[in-house]
């Protein structure tokens, strides 16, 4: 490559464990992004900057999660890793900041510095996983030479770290939620339970729901529920079965239970639904 030219960033030592960490967020790619606006907005209203966005890096691109950039990639998703700024990022764990991009010997050839919207001051704070993988960044951008305060540091440092903890937690979440639909869907085969609909039923039945029709039909064909007058409702077998996985009402108190919570609960619908598939 022409050393006129931007140079992309050498790989972080740790490349194939961050690119697993990445993986495992389930974020790469998802449309399910928006809660992540405010910790963008958070970090442009801290440094006083007209932009800001956050992203994660796999081997091939940077998927943001939240942007308002302005005068370019506006409304991108994504964009090629070996184009980005935040690909020199990965290899820190403290942020980088550079208060002119114009005269900094690792950004002055950048296109987004040469050409439209002509980024000056750049700032990207690495999210950082408590086993030390860079997922990704969050950023803030001005079109004019800036520093920052010590305060604003410490700030940003701290949004930082608690967009990295939201990301980790959801995807601790997601594999509760895997395990779990495993162990629940193992002992619903050993039970007799073959279908997805005897499944689903059977779930909805533990969180209280009416059934009807088809899916009535289906868990009282496995024996784990009969119909009591209209009201369909679980034989003893069933329940030993709803207990027998921790999902007894003490155990609401203490477990978070996807037979309790219906956000989880329509995940593992969603899981199950994948392996049916």
């Amino acid at each position: 490559m022409d050393q006129d030219e931007f140079q992309p960033a050498r790989l972080p030592a740790n490349e194939a464990g961050r690119l697993a960490a990445v993986k495992r967020t389930g974020l790469m790619g998802s449309s399910n992004i928006a809660r992540f606006d405010h910790y963008a907005q958070l970090f442009r209203h801290i440094a006083q900057v007209p932009v800001s966005y956050t992203g994660l890096l796999d081997e091939a691109r940077q998927y943001f999660l939240a942007e308002n950039f302005i005068g370019c990639l506006t409304g991108a998703r994504d964009v090629a890793r070996q184009d980005t700024v935040c690909q020199h990022a990965l290899l820190h764990t403290e942020p980088y900041i550079v208060p002119d991009m114009r005269i900094d010997p690792v950004f002055a050839r950048h296109p987004l510095v040469l050409g439209d919207p002509h980024w000056v001051f750049w700032a990207g704070f690495p999210l950082v996983t408590d086993e030390g993988y860079v997922l990704g960044t969050i950023c803030a951008v001005d079109f004019m030479p800036r520093q920052l305060t010590g305060d604003q540091i410490d700030l940003m440092r701290g949004v930082a770290m608690e967009l990295t903890r939201s990301i980790q937690m959801q995807a601790d979440q997601q594999e509760i939620i895997a395990r779990k639909s495993g162990v629940i869907l193992a002992a619903l085969h050993k039970a007799g339970v073959t279908s997805l609909v005897g499944a689903r039923a059977f779930l909805d039945l533990c969180m209280g729901k009416t059934l009807v029709g088809a899916e009535a039909a289906a868990v009282i064909a496995t024996g784990l529920a009969f119909d009591h007058d209209g009201v369909i409702e679980l034989t003893d077998l069933g329940t030993s079965l709803k207990t027998g996985q921790g999902l007894g009402p003490a155990e609401y108190k203490t477990v978070l239970s996807p037979m309790r919570n219906a956000a989880l609960l329509d995940d593992m619908f969603n899981l199950m639904d994948e392996a049916g598939a």
